[in-house]
């Protein structure tokens, strides 16, 4: 991904499982998460941040309170 790329659509890669998305729908409550949150549960599922970003885009997930830049 390149800074002019990083906001074109992208696509369900094989390792975002319905199980890993049903855990990250647990803490977004309507559709939001902070960024602490997001990257707490990428380091805690070891999720690559870059990777995180384009998990939470797929799923139509705003980040909030964005620490870092990437969401």
């Amino acid at each position: 991904m390149t800074r002019g790329n990083m906001f074109e659509n992208t696509k369900r890669e094989d390792w975002m499982t319905p199980e890993l998305e049903a855990k990250l729908k647990e803490i977004a409550k309507e559709g939001k998460i902070s960024c602490a949150q997001a990257q707490q549960f990428a380091g805690d599922n070891s999720i690559p941040i870059n990777k995180m970003r384009s998990f939470m885009d797929v799923l139509g997930f705003k980040v909030k309170n964005c620490q870092l830049g990437c969401f």
